[in-house]
C-alpha cells in the first residue's frame, strides 16, 4: 500500500508541502554589490533598468548570493537594457519579454517568485540582528563602486556603517 503524501521524486526536489523555506531577516541588503557595466559608446542605461537595478541590489535575500548570483543578476539587466531600448524604438519581442520574466523569477524579485523559491522574509527585531549573522557575507564581492550622483566611491562596509548608526542613536538618546 503506497503512503499518502506527495510523490517521493515532488520531496526529492523540494517541492512538497512540508519543504524547508529559507527566512531571511526583512533588512535592505546594504553589502557590496557589483555596478552595472558600461554600454558600449557613450550609451546609457534605460531609466527603468536603473531603476530596476537599484531595487535589485537591496533585496534582503542577496545576502545569501554568491558572485555567480550577481553576475546573473547584472546579465539579467542587460537584457533589460536591450528589450526596453528595441521598445523604445517600435520593436518587441516576446522571447526577450519571456527570458527576462524567467530570469527574474529565478532571482526572487517579486513576492510570488519569492514563494516558489521558498524564500520568506521575516521581521527581527533591530538588537538580535548581528554582523556574525550574516552567513552568505563571506561569499559577497570585496570592493565595488556603488553608483551615487557626482560619480563613484568605494562602498562603506556594513560594520562602519552599523557603528556610526549606533553611535547616532547613543548620541540622541543622550540628549534627551
Amino acid at each position: 500500500m503506497a503512503r499518502p503524501g506527495p510523490a517521493q521524486l515532488a520531496r526529492r526536489l523540494g517541492h512538497s508541502a512540508n519543504a524547508d523555506w529559507t527566512e531571511v531577516p526583512n533588512r535592505p541588503y546594504e553589502g557590496a554589490s557589483p555596478d552595472l557595466p558600461g554600454l558600449p559608446g557613450r550609451q546609457k542605461y534605460h531609466p527603468l533598468v536603473v531603476t530596476w537595478w537599484d531595487m535589485v541590489r537591496q533585496m534582503p535575500h542577496c545576502v545569501s548570493w554568491s558572485p555567480t548570483d550577481w553576475q546573473f543578476a547584472v546579465e539579467t539587466a542587460l537584457l533589460k537594457n536591450y528589450f526596453w531600448m528595441d521598445a523604445s524604438g517600435g520593436e518587441v519581442k516576446t522571447t526577450a519579454a519571456t527570458e527576462i520574466r524567467r530570469r527574474e523569477d529565478m532571482l526572487g524579485t517579486t513576492e510570488e517568485a519569492r514563494r516558489k523559491l521558498r524564500i520568506r522574509y521575516v521581521e527581527v527585531p533591530d538588537d538580535e540582528v548581528l554582523d556574525d549573522d550574516d552567513p552568505g557575507q563571506a561569499g559577497q564581492p570585496e570592493v565595488v563602486s556603488q553608483r551615487v550622483a557626482g560619480g563613484a566611491r568605494p562602498v562603506t562596509s556594513l560594520a562602519s556603517r552599523r557603528a556610526r548608526a549606533l553611535r547616532d542613536q547613543q548620541g540622541r538618546s543622550d540628549t534627551a
